[in-house]
Formats: structure tokens, C-alpha cells, sequence
């Protein structure tokens, strides 16, 4: 997953080329190869290029600092790429359906969250955790909500958003027989079927959807 985006403080991905985005992208290369639960600071640091002691000097926390980080970057970056796609709907049936599709295509087609989801599932499920999941629905609260915005109110754009992430964290985790969120004829039935028939659907105010400057920080913490 790749992608530039800006935002509050714990919604921008570290600068290009900066010795954090350099780190991440060194913890990223390793564990994808051997797995996180295998990957130290050594390796990390053999992986980026730097010494011990830059690694520590950049990220004092060690380790859970870098793999904190890791996971905001990879969080960050996956709802950037979907951002970019949600921008040329013009329904919210459409934006319903082409967010849960791509966002399920996009970890389906994840090799190396594929490969973590099956061998080393540990991590996954940190980011999961209740912090874990924080961080996933206030991120999906800024950058997809806005999105829904345009069709509903402020308060129903937010809950949306974070219903799509919880929709396709499931069915990610947990595959259905009868439901693929990577068929469109399927999830178009869905969201026409199971939730639009439930909507209340409240006039689109002015301001942005963003989630509440408080959540936003939280994502830093």
C-alpha cells in the first residue's frame, strides 16, 4: 500500500526520505520477508541502512515504538489509496459499495498482510485491539466520511464510515461462503438489500465530516 496524505496531528504519514519513514519502510521490508515477531531492532537497523544507535536516537521507545509507528504508517497509507477512489463516485450507493469493495480487494491482494494473516497473525491482532481499532475507525472517520458527507448528514457520515471498516475487518478476518467483498454484484446487493433500505437519510451540512480534533489526537498516542 502506498500514499501521500496529509492531515491533524497522528493523521500524516512521516516525510519521504526522513530517517522515521526510512525505519518504517526497513521494519516493513523485514517483516514481510521473516515475519514480525521474528524482527529486532538489529535487524531493523541492518534493513535501513543504519546503526543501533540512530534507530534508538530516532525512536527511544525501542521495538513497540517502531512497530506503533509501523502500523500508523500502513493504516495511514491503506485509507489514502482508498480516498483517491472514493473521489470520482457520485451516489452513495456507489460510495458505499466501491469503499467496501476496494478497501476488501486491497487487503485480499496484500501479499504480505495475506502472508501475516496466515503465519503471523499476533501483530493483526494488536492492530486490532481496542486501541488498535481506534485508530482504524477515527482514520476512516476523517478521510471517508467526508466522502458520504455529500449525501448525509455529519453525525450519519461518521457512523458510516466507521460501519464500512468494521463490515470489511469482518468478512476479511472471517470470510463468508454467501458474501465475497470483492464481487460487485454482491456487494451492490448488499448495500442495496441490508443497508440503504435502513437509512435515514439526514440533509448534507457545509462542514467537513472530520472526527473531532480530540479522536484525532488520540491516533497519535
Amino acid at each position: 500500500m502506498s500514499g501521500e496524505l496529509s492531515g491533524p496531528s497522528g493523521l500524516s504519514l512521516s516525510d519521504e526520505g526522513s530517517l522515521e519513514r526510512q525505519i518504517i519502510e526497513g521494519a516493513i521490508r523485514h517483516c514481510g520477508e521473516f515475519g514480525a515477531s521474528k524482527t529486532t531492532v538489529s535487524d531493523i537497523a541492518r534493513e535501513s541502512g543504519m546503526s543501533r544507535a540512530t534507530i534508538y536516537r530516532v525512536f527511544p521507545g525501542g521495538r513497540d515504538a517502531i512497530f506503533d509507528s509501523v502500523r500508523r504508517h500502513q493504516v495511514l497509507s491503506f485509507f489514502a489509496e482508498l480516498e483517491a477512489i472514493l473521489l470520482v463516485s457520485e451516489t452513495l450507493e456507489d460510495t458505499l459499495a466501491v469503499g467496501m469493495l476496494t478497501a476488501s480487494c486491497m487487503l485480499r491482494d496484500d501479499e504480505d498482510f495475506q502472508r501475516q494473516l496466515a503465519h503471523d497473525p499476533g501483530p493483526l491482532l494488536e492492530t486490532l485491539s481496542a486501541r488498535g481499532a481506534h485508530r482504524l475507525f477515527t482514520a476512516a472517520r476523517y478521510f471517508v466520511a467526508p466522502h458520504l458527507e455529500r449525501f448525509v448528514g455529519r453525525s450519519e457520515a461518521g457512523r458510516l464510515a466507521e460501519w464500512m471498516t468494521r463490515v470489511v475487518l469482518t468478512y476479511t478476518l472471517d470470510p463468508s461462503e454467501t458474501l465475497d467483498l470483492c464481487d460487485r454484484a454482491m456487494v451492490d446487493r448488499f448495500v442495496a438489500t441490508r443497508l440503504l433500505p435502513g437509512l435515514a437519510v439526514q440533509p448534507a451540512q457545509n462542514s467537513p465530516a472530520h472526527a473531532d480534533e480530540k479522536d484525532l489526537e488520540a491516533t497519535a498516542t
